[in-house]
């Protein structure tokens, strides 16, 4: 398994969607025209992974976020699904948070689960993630 993030027009993953297993897959759909900033971007990803549902309230920086993506305990799923339409909208106010965003996917968030969750995390296992960046 190789977790990864690629960048497809709408055709495409219109016909990836089709193909999705519903019942094995967590599936994030994130609308970048909606999304101008990294607040709104928290807010989102809040309401998509149930993250005001865990104790406590979570910090809403980027470190809250790798701190949670990289947990999903509460998700019974083995694979997920991030798909951001419309992705050069995303971040409209401050352009430069895609790079901070692509970062955290790139270095931590997808390596964690490809390889990572095995030796740092007791019976840890892989989770097959990506990330779709739909023009």
């Amino acid at each position: 398994m190789q977790n990864k993030i690629l960048k497809v027009t709408r055709a495409e993953y219109k016909n990836i969607k089709s193909k999705i297993d519903s019942k094995g897959t967590y599936l994030v759909e994130i609308d970048g025209g909606e999304i101008p900033n990294v607040s709104s971007f928290f807010e989102k990803v809040e309401e998509l992974y149930n993250f005001h549902t865990l104790n406590g309230t979570w910090g809403k920086n980027w470190s809250a976020f790798d701190d949670l993506m990289t947990d999903l305990d509460w998700l019974d799923y083995d694979k997920h699904i991030i798909a951001i339409h419309s992705y050069d909208l995303l971040f409209s106010d401050k352009p430069e948070a895609r790079k901070i965003l692509m970062k955290y996917l790139k270095d931590s968030i997808l390596p964690f689960w490809e390889e990572d969750v095995l030796s740092t995390v007791v019976d840890g296992k892989r989770k097959e993630f990506t990330v779709y960046l739909i023009k």
